[in-house]
Formats: structure tokens, sequence, C-alpha cells
């Protein structure tokens, strides 16, 4: 493993430093002791060296961390991953990623009976392989990292085990069932909207987390690093409306680093959306610093739970997010069974909106805070079913009641879409002096005074057409829409595994022509998921019709 070690300074801002790599042996009892103490006066660990837990104070879950060196049988180890430790937390390592390491790293040792037993710790990393995929991986790849730094007589074949095992690196994650975020993405919607600020305060948080990380690619924590100053006003610049976003996932080489604060682009309008809850925040008896003070938990809790944190964090957020769920999807919508939705999948869905909409690799990777382009490679692998789910439940939605916006803000979130009056299908009530009239299988909605000017190529795509088709006519209009419909899949698949091509080739060179041609696509397959969406709604009306009749 690797440390870096102070070399001098060059003045106060500069420090000089070199890389050393280091292994168990390379420093005695006292010199690790000693970088303990360091870590301690720096207020990066609670506690002393021969303790057998160490708190840490962790920034990104806002609560204190606690390692255990506590195996009993095999106590050796206890001093090694105590040095390691210090080594890592010395290379920047945060205090969650140690502790997830030191748990991994220890369970290997008392399954494999103090690493003795190479054929338990290979039917271990199989276990975790079959059970949690990413898991074993990354067990294989601390193993290895630990006996590297700390070594036994069978490092060499602990480490031929661990790079033999057919392990899975971490891939795309498994997101909910589309259906039921859509189904809760309505909930969101409704509920904000319908019901007064004093009833729905408690549960701003979720608010606000459902429509900004699925319109700005934020990890969990990120969100809810969020402080009340996070806006930036500047009315003599181009993008004149900002948030300032914390990420947490920048590579440090000390302890302690502070979050990097990226500063990002938004429109007016979900700029005065972040302001307007920053101002019903306020009614909130809060000193502290953070969008989200851990105050705004006390006033709706019938227990006051003595809390240390000054924000709400990540766990706090998901037990709110449980009693949304509850009392609100549930107790007031009847909402029931629905796959409930991760706190970090929103960022994900943000990433898909934003490739869907033409983004390239590497707008998306500095959005979403990746260091690497390639971390974006995945997320088209969700694209098409997506976007096929999206026609789908939008189809529903326009036998209920039509679909007035496009998908040019994304697929969820509060800019999704919003609803006109009504399907309006029921020729009793056109109003045949103002409107065309009768065409092919159905009605154009359009006003005479304006057409043909807003025709486009095909009535049936358009969203001014009713289709009402005459009984005789009813096989043939049938086919018209399932060839259509059946076309238009096959120009959103084409249109996706194209955007696919055009951003991995944008990713390793950037070409003006190329990155056009990316959003011309985007605008094209968003067409194209429009129009599949009216031609589908219309065959779902004529199949519920016939089952009804």
């Amino acid at each position: 493993m690797q440390i870096k070690v102070a070399l001098g300074s060059v003045n106060e801002n500069e420090v000089i430093e070199s890389k050393q790599n280091v292994k168990y042996d390379t420093f005695d009892l006292n010199k690790y002791k000693k970088m303990f103490n360091q870590l301690v006066e720096n207020n990066h660990v609670y506690g002393s060296f021969d303790q057998i837990y160490w708190e840490l104070p962790c920034s990104i879950s806002d609560h204190l961390i606690i390692i255990k060196f506590d195996i009993e049988v095999y106590q050796e180890f206890n001093l090694a991953l105590k040095a390691y430790s210090i080594v890592r937390l010395l290379s920047g390592r945060t205090p969650i990623t140690v502790y997830n390491e030191v748990a991994l790293i220890k369970k290997a040792i008392l399954e494999s009976h103090g690493l003795n037993n190479l054929k338990n710790l290979e039917v271990l990393l199989e276990k975790q392989n079959q059970s949690y995929s990413y898991q074993g991986y990354q067990m294989s790849i601390d193993i290895k990292r630990f006996v590297s730094f700390y070594n036994t007589n069978k490092t060499d074949k602990i480490i031929d085990i661990c790079n033999n095992q057919q392990l899975h690196k971490k891939t795309t994650r498994e997101l909910p069932n589309f259906e039921d975020i859509m189904i809760f993405d309505d909930v969101v919607n409704d509920y904000f909207r319908k019901y007064p600020t004093d009833e729905t305060l408690e549960f701003l948080p979720i608010m606000m987390w459902w429509l900004l990380t699925n319109i700005i690619p934020m990890r969990p924590s990120e969100f809810l690093s969020l402080k009340k100053d996070c806006l930036e006003f500047n009315e003599n610049k181009l993008s004149a409306y900002r948030i300032k976003v914390p990420r947490i996932k920048n590579k440090a080489n000390s302890p302690g680093g502070e979050n990097r604060y990226e500063s990002i682009e938004i429109d007016e309008k979900t700029y005065r959306f972040i302001k307007n809850a920053i101002q019903q925040l306020k009614s909130i008896d809060s000193e502290s610093e953070y969008f989200f003070p851990v105050e705004l938990l006390f006033a709706y809790r019938k227990v006051k739970i003595p809390k240390k944190n000054e924000r709400i964090n990540r766990r706090d957020f998901d037990l709110l997010k449980k009693d949304f769920y509850e009392e609100i999807v549930e107790g007031i919508y009847g909402k029931y069974d629905l796959e409930r939705i991760k706190s970090a999948d929103t960022r994900h869905f943000a990433i898909i909106n934003m490739a869907l909409q033409g983004f390239n690799m590497l707008s998306i990777a500095r959005m979403a805070g990746h260091d690497e382009i390639r971390s974006q490679y995945s997320y088209y692998s969700h694209a098409e079913h997506f976007s096929q789910s999206y026609v789908y439940r939008m189809a529903q939605k326009r036998l209920e009641s039509h679909v007035s916006s496009k998908m040019n803000n994304g697929i969820i979130g509060w800019k999704r879409y919003v609803y006109d009056r009504g399907r309006a299908v029921n020729t009793d009530e056109f109003d045949f002096n103002r409107i065309v009239g009768r065409v092919k299988f159905g009605y154009c909605m359009e006003e005479q005074s304006v057409f043909p000017e807003t025709c486009i190529e095909s009535c049936k795509y358009c969203s001014n057409f009713a289709f009402n088709s005459a009984l005789n006519d009813q096989k043939e209009a049938m086919d018209w829409l399932a060839d259509s419909s059946i076309e238009l899949e096959k120009e959103i698949r084409e249109s996706i595994e194209l955007m696919r091509d055009l951003s991995l080739n944008l990713s390793k060179s950037f070409i003006r022509g190329n990155d056009d041609l990316l959003k011309s696509t985007s605008r094209n397959l968003l067409t194209y998921m429009d129009m599949k969406t009216i031609i589908d709604s219309n065959l779902m009306e004529v199949e519920a019709f016939d089952k009804k009749y």
C-alpha cells in the first residue's frame, strides 16, 4: 500500500510530499502509535490505540463510524488490522470505506481460520459472489490488499485464489419496477401540490430529493450536504442561475479532505423552486448551515431523541422516506406493495434522463461527479427499457387524461408532464364549426384558422388527432396503428443504439459533427416516443372498448 510522506515545505501553502510503499513491518509499533496519535490530534479518530474500538467522525454519513478490532480467536490480526486502518486513513480513504474493508477482511479471517484454511476461503468467496455478486469481488480486492500489506506464509496462494475466482465486477444497479416508480412520481406530484405547506413541511426533504436529484445527478449524501446558501445568482452571466453541489467521491491523499463544491447551471424555475423551499424551512428554529437541519426531524417527532449531527443524515433520510411510504403513499393514496425506491436510485434516473436527452458522456460525467467517463457506459443498458416503460405508462395516462407536454425535461420528476383539461374524444363535444373535422380513421381537432400550417407528416402521430374509425374500417385502422407502433419501436431502439455509439466515440475524441448528430438523434428519439405514446394509447382504447362490448 502507499502512504504520503511530507519531505518539507516550499511555503505555507505548498508542501513537498512523496509516495511511499509500505508493508506491516515497514514501521514498528511505536511508529504506528505515533501515526495514530497524529490522527487523534487532528480529530480524525477518537479513542486510544489500545482500545478495542475506534470512533471515526465522518462528514459524509454525519455520524461516528465505529471500527472494532475484536477478533478473539486470532488476536494477532487485531494489531495488523489497526496498522492497516491507520495506513488507509492516512492515504485519504474515508472512514466508511475503511470500516467496510475491515468488516470484510475480519469475515474472511474468521471463516478461513486465520487465513489458514484456503478451501474455506474459496467457499466464502464463491458464496459472496453468488449471493452478493459485487461484494464477492470487493472482498477479493480487500483480502489481496491486506495480505500484500500483512504477509503470511500463504500470501501468494491467497492472492491466486482471489485472482482465480470468477468474481463479478460492479455492474449497473438493478432499478425498481418502472411502473412503481411512476406511481410514486404521481403521488409526490399530487401530494405536495394538493396539501397545504404546514401539513407537508415534515416531508419537504422527500419532495426536494425527488425533484432535484431526478434532474441533477447527486448522491444521497451530496444532496443532504447541500447548504442554505447553495444558490447562486449573477444577472451579468449567461448562466445566471446556479446551484453549488458538494462532491463526496473526490480522490484524496490525506485524511479529512474537504468536499469539493461544484457550481451547476439550473433554470430560473428550478432556482425559484429551491429558493421557496429554503424560505419555508425558515419556520424551523435552527442555526445549522445546512439546507435540511436536524431540527426539522425534532419538530415532528413525539419522542425527542438527542442527536449530535447538524443536518439530516442518510440514516435519518431513509427513515423519513419509510414514513412517507407508510403514511402518504399507502395511508393516503392506498398504493400498497410498491417496490420501494432507494435513496441512490434517483441519481441513476437523472443520468438515464440525460443520456436519453442527448447529453454527451463528458457532460454527464461532470454533472454526475464521475472521475471516469466509462462510468456512464452501463446506463444505456437501462435506456431502452426505460423508454419502452415510459411510452407504456404515458399511453395508459392518455386513456385517463390528455398529456399535453413532451418528454423534453426527463422521464420522471416535477417537469415530467402536465395534464390538459381532458381527452376530448367524445365527438358530441367537438365544435365542428371551429375544428378541421373528419380525416381518415378519426378527427382532426386543430383550429381551422391555423390549418394546415401545424400539420406533421401523418395524422396518426399528431396530438390533435382523435382516433375514431368507422365500424367497417376498424380492422384496417387497427392494422394501420399496429404497424406504426412496431415501426416506431424499431426507430426507438435504433436511435438509442446510435446514441450509445456516438457517446462512446465522443468520449474518445470530441467531434462537433458527432455531438450535433447525438443531439439531433435525441430529439428524434423523444419525438418517436411521443408518437408511440399516441399510437399505443389509441390501440389500448380500442382494445378496452372491445373487451367491454
